[in-house]
């Protein structure tokens, strides 16, 4: 991987980001992981956060397939790009993912709007990721959060 892909991640991803959850339900998951963002000291309004979350799910469901959402929104109470990665139990079939299949693992991106540029590029890096079969399933297969930030560290 180019630096500046392993960059970008490692500017935006920590172990303390990653969660390994056991939600019934989409709405739950994201609350879970919005919750646990109050703790990265990136985001001085997590209500504002979670509002934006929501009504970007509430356009278009951020289900992109293979079994992976990627929940995003641009507001300017971030102040650094934060990503937390959540892997979830249980599949959730009520995400509405495009192709249909349920969700365990998603992405949860969160960026001020005069971060376009590195908002993309970090999509670019997750898409790379989780479009390998070997990865994905090696992701969703993890024992612990260390061995989900050292697989994405080692696959970016």
């Amino acid at each position: 991987m180019a630096s500046s892909e392993q960059s970008i991640l490692d500017s935006v991803l920590s172990p303390e980001r990653i969660y390994q959850t056991s939600a019934t339900s989409k709405e739950e998951l994201l609350h879970s992981v919005l919750d646990r963002l109050t703790t990265c000291g990136d985001i001085d309004d997590l209500e504002g956060l979670r509002s934006a979350i929501f009504a970007r799910e509430a356009l278009m469901s951020t289900g992109i397939g293979l079994g992976v959402g990627v929940p995003h929104a641009r507001i300017s109470s971030v102040r650094n790009m934060t990503l937390a990665v959540a892997v979830n139990k249980t599949p959730l079939a009520d995400y509405e993912s495009i192709d249909g299949d349920p969700v365990r693992l998603v992405f949860l991106v969160a960026g001020r709007p005069d971060q376009q540029s590195q908002y993309v590029r970090l999509l670019a890096v997750l898409s790379h990721v989780v479009k390998h079969d070997e990865q994905r399933t090696a992701l969703l297969s993890a024992t612990s959060t260390e061995e989900i930030y050292k697989i994405l560290q080692e696959s970016a």
